[in-house]
């Protein structure tokens, strides 16, 4: 019989779910040693107020400022915005071997914008001598989005992670477009139910859970990357997920837990879950109808976008002030 795991967070990478920590923070990511690092406008405008990160913002402004003058001030704003982006996810994939970076927010309703400047992204990466099968690109789970997504996969070879995914029919549609990861939200979706007064079980974790299974029951290689967990036991409850990002607190607070569970989520689980097959890939009405029957989806899907709209704006304003 073998040995118990050291702790909680042991136990997950035992069971084979790949931990990625929720933070642009070179530290945190050097002491938990993740598999993988990630950014996005909020973590972004987080880690640019750090003293210790000036380098990399001092080094976006003379890229912003070596720009064409006739480069628009919004244009210059959101180039610079990319280049920042793509700084810090250097040093994390130097840490990781591999990062992932999100497509601006205002994209979210715009395939060929949303291409563009993914395709942009990658270019930088290029350029810092990041290879593009390394870096992940993250979208929003809009219909735009995700068809934006299919392009970059097929045409590209780019992986793409979908995100701000709340519901089925963004999970399904994504991985039929046949997109690397999709990362489901599970604190907030509970949190919306639990504002509902819907307290029976964790509905985030439900949730989470049938997309897991739903995708490995029907033999799809998009893979599920948990995110947003508001405790260790969501985190728990989700063991054997393929990959699970969590911010430090609750990393921190994994290390200290025992490790005496196994995975609640597996083959098994899989081909035993009861859940129809549904496909939206080609029916644009189809997915917004089904997306809009979904309450939790729409308002919290919404709710994550104004959130990454506004810490862009912030993030935009404060590289502007340094203009």
């Amino acid at each position: 019989m073998g040995s118990q795991p050291a702790n909680a967070l042991s136990a997950l990478q035992d069971v084979g779910t790949v931990l990625i920590a929720d933070t642009a923070d070179f530290q945190l990511i050097e002491k938990f040693k993740p598999s993988e690092g990630t950014t996005n406008p909020s973590l972004l405008y987080s880690a640019a107020q750090n003293p210790a990160y000036s380098s990399l913002l001092a080094r976006t402004i003379k890229y912003a400022k070596s720009l064409e003058p006739p480069t628009p001030s919004q244009d210059r704003l959101q180039l610079a915005a990319e280049y920042l982006a793509v700084q810090f996810g250097t040093e994390i994939y130097k840490l990781t071997g591999r990062v992932s970076t999100e497509v601006d927010v205002i994209h979210s309703f715009n395939t060929d914008a949303t291409t563009t400047a993914a395709l942009r992204v990658i270019s930088l990466y290029a350029a810092q001598g990041v290879p593009k099968e390394k870096v992940r690109i993250k979208i929003s789970a809009t219909w735009e989005g995700i068809k934006a997504a299919s392009i970059l996969t097929k045409e590209h070879g780019i992986s793409v992670l979908i995100t701000i995914v709340f519901g089925m029919a963004q999970a399904i549609t994504a991985a039929e477009a046949g997109v690397a990861c999709i990362a489901p939200y599970v604190g907030r979706i509970s949190d919306w139910h639990t504002v509902q007064g819907i307290t029976d079980g964790d509905k985030g974790v439900e949730r989470v859970r049938d997309m897991q299974n739903y995708l490995r029951k029907y033999g799809y290689k998009t893979q599920v990357m948990g995110a947003s967990f508001r405790s260790t036991e969501q985190v728990k409850q989700l063991a054997g997920t393929d990959l699970l990002t969590i911010s430090p607190v609750v990393l921190e607070q994994l290390e200290k837990e025992a490790g005496d569970f196994g995975p609640s989520l597996t083959c098994e689980s899989a081909q035993a879950a009861d859940i129809p097959k549904l496909s939206y890939i080609n029916d644009e009405n189809a997915f917004r109808w089904a997306f809009n029957m979904d309450a939790c989806a729409v308002e919290k899907s919404a709710e994550a976008m104004r959130k990454f709209a506004d810490d862009s704006k912030k993030l935009k304003g404060l590289l502007a002030s340094m203009l």
